[in-house]
């Protein structure tokens, strides 16, 4: 054959095949570009040394990974769906007289003109975006926005190879299906599937029982750390019985309504309900992909948006002060603690030496540890969550550290008495298995309790208690106590919370002079001394919460451009596939509004089926949502709601926009 034919066919099919082409490429370009960005995020050392930002290291290494991931799977994906609709005009080429290796050489020129157009656009994608991306990041984590324009060669080459290998791996496929397939294969492949859809029951009950699994283990789970345990396992057996549910139970369903003559038998649902039987077979993967991505896209929005506007709250809880500076000691090995008076004398003097002062301080011991039951009575032995299946946080001080904090006056209690606050219990008994160890009887229940970083918003697992008890020497014999119900045991703090005047940066260097230079010698006797400042924690949290944040909506939108993809191409294939239908229909006498009246019914049906099966899926994840936000010390379910509702809101109406796009694409096939 002529030189030169080759190259020119395959842009002439580029171009002819665009409707199914250029969504191919654009997803190439738009998922080399999302690997371009994190990975160059991921290999910049600069990114490193920015305070508050070493955890997007972690997470933008995370997201190189689980981009490269997905690039290879949505690009094979897309790949089966563009091959699929031009079955039939590589048949054609076959039958008119080219061998398959004329077939592959096309095939191998349209590779490479694809691998062009792709990485080199997404490289080029990539490095237009990637300021929008960071100055995104550096919002997100509160930081200065830098200036100037970088490129990443590393990351340059990590994409280029990554697409070129997946191109190649794809190329290769397909040059395995022609040589495998028939050239008559080839040109009915489109129709393939046209039989009637068997009822799988073995795998419809496979689909309820694992979807149910999942379900349940969401609204059994008890606390955060039955949560982390549990999530992934509830998460894939989400999936697997999502696919069973639209490749087997919905096709059981359609059955049994065709089953019911009187129902059936209606033109409306006559149309319907076997256009849908079809559909199910063909489509059922695609629109379990749908729906997986959907809910992906819901959870993570939702849940590191929650995450991100509850930080202010927990740094508000956590630093209650400029300076926190924590001392622990163990009375059990006869340690006294901290010489309180001296202490603060040092802390002061070190504090002038910076050039600032204190303007305020104040200080207060406390011990703390978790049990589980409920009911006025707690386990403290190891897996006793296991049987109880719910912990709690206990947080004691004395009653005159209480006063001190409140300026109220001292509370009057005996030994075994206490204030109680956080949980109802009129007595608290402590045991270690049945055996009961200790006990207090709960004289009152204040309404409010002062924020101590020890106490509430510490981020310890389980419901918060905090508890006053009558003083010094009855706080001193609790990690005696705690050690005989558990063998082992947490050291008493002592905490000073420290006011300064300056700047937010100049508390911050004071906190690190502290915590590197100060020689506390002589001011008592402990284990351990620890100082942090707000913004110490201020830039942890955000670094935390932001790169959560970052990390989702990144992927989320990722996610979001494969779910749109994949919705244009199944709109597609089922315009060609219900056109030769539609035309039968009229032929038979079938009114013209009649027919389209049921065609609405059946593609808005199926349509939406992944989005409401996707707000399912998020209404039992909420649960499990919550009890993983406490581990970050976000408590408050009504902002977590919020967040979910309004993400499920938002991504709809996108949803139902990129069903108004793709559905003029569909009716004009059909209607051709």
């Amino acid at each position: 054959m002529r030189k030169g034919l080759f190259p020119k066919l395959a842009v002439q099919n580029i171009v002819l095949s665009r409707r199914f082409y250029f969504p191919y490429l654009l997803t190439i370009i738009g998922t080399a570009a999302a690997f371009y960005d994190i990975a160059a995020i991921a290999y910049d050392e600069g990114m490193r040394q920015l305070r508050g930002a070493e955890y997007v290291a972690v997470f933008s290494s995370i997201g190189v990974f689980i981009v490269a991931v997905f690039a290879a799977i949505f690009l094979f994906y897309t790949n089966s769906f563009l091959m699929k609709r031009r079955s039939k005009e590589l048949g054609l080429y076959n039958i008119l007289g080219m061998g398959k290796r004329h077939i592959a050489l096309i095939l191998l020129w349209e590779s490479l003109y694809t691998a062009l157009i792709g990485i080199v656009g997404g490289l080029s994608a990539g490095v237009l975006l990637y300021k929008l991306v960071t100055l995104s990041l550096h919002r997100l984590l509160r930081l200065e926005v830098p200036f100037g324009f970088e490129l990443s060669p590393r990351a340059m080459a990590a994409t280029a190879i990554l697409f070129g290998g997946i191109l190649l791996l794809t190329l290769l496929y397909n040059l395995r299906r022609i040589t495998v397939v028939n050239p008559i294969a080839l040109l009915h492949g489109e129709n393939v599937g046209e039989r009637e859809p068997k009822t799988r029951w073995l795998l419809a009950l496979l689909g309820i029982l694992t979807l149910g699994g999942g379900y349940g283990l969401a609204m059994m789970t008890q606390n955060s750390m039955e949560a982390m345990v549990v999530y992934f396992l509830a998460v894939i057996l989400v999936i697997i019985g999502t696919y069973c549910l639209f490749t087997a139970v919905s096709i059981a369903v359609l059955k049994l309504l065709r089953r019911n003559k009187k129902f059936y038998y209606q033109t409306r649902h006559f149309i319907g309900i076997s256009g849908m039987l079809y559909r199910m077979k063909q489509n059922a993967v695609g629109l379990a992909n749908i729906c997986i991505l959907s809910t992906m896209v819901l959870v993570m929005l939702s849940g590191t948006l929650s995450l991100y506007l509850g930080t202010e709250e927990v740094v508000a809880q956590r630093a209650p002060a400029d300076l926190i500076v924590r001392v622990n000691y163990d009375p059990i090995r006869g340690q006294r603690g901290p010489d309180v008076p001296a202490l603060e004398e040092r802390l002061s003097a070190q504090v002038a030496s910076q050039g600032q002062k204190v303007t305020k301080l104040e200080g207060n011991n406390y011990y703390c540890f978790s049990g589980s039951g409920r009911n006025g009575t707690y386990d403290l032995y190891s897996g006793a969550s296991m049987r109880y299946g719910s912990f709690t946080t206990f947080t004691f001080l004395t009653a005159q550290d209480y006063a001190s904090l409140t300026d109220q006056p001292t509370p009057e209690l005996k030994e075994d008495q206490v204030l109680l606050y956080g949980i109802p219990d009129d007595s608290l008994t402590f045991t270690r298995g049945e055996t009961p160890i200790f006990s207090f009887q709960a004289v009152e229940h204040p309404e409010d309790f002062p924020t101590i970083s020890g106490g509430i918003g510490l981020g310890l697992v389980g419901r918060p208690a905090m508890v006053v008890v009558k003083d010094q020497a009855v706080l001193q014999q609790l990690p005696r106590w705690d050690a005989e119900a558990s063998d082992s045991y947490t050291q008493i703090t002592y905490e000073c919370r420290l006011d300064l005047s300056g700047t937010a940066d100049e508390k911050y260097d004071v906190g690190h002079y502290l915590s590197h230079e100060t020689n506390f010698t002589g001011t008592g006797e402990w284990s351990v001394l620890h100082i942090t400042s707000r913004e110490q924690i201020y830039n942890e949290n955000f670094g935390i919460a932001g790169g959560f944040l970052f990390l989702g909506v990144y992927l989320g939108l990722l996610f979001l451009m494969a779910a749109v993809l994949i919705i244009y191409y199944k709109q597609i294939s089922e315009g060609y596939e219900d056109r030769q239908r539609f035309q039968i229909m009229e032929k038979v006498g079938l009114e013209q509004r009649e027919i389209r009246r049921s065609i609405n019914s059946q593609v808005l049906t199926v349509f939406f089926l992944p989005l409401i099966v996707a707000a399912v899926h998020v209404a039992f994840d909420f649960r499990l949502m919550l009890q993983l936000l406490q581990i970050f010390s976000v408590t408050d379910v009504l902002p977590t709601a919020l967040c979910t509702l309004g993400t499920l809101l938002v991504f709809g109406a996108i949803y139902a926009a990129v069903f108004a796009l793709t559905a003029r694409v569909y009716y004009h096939i059909v209607s051709r």
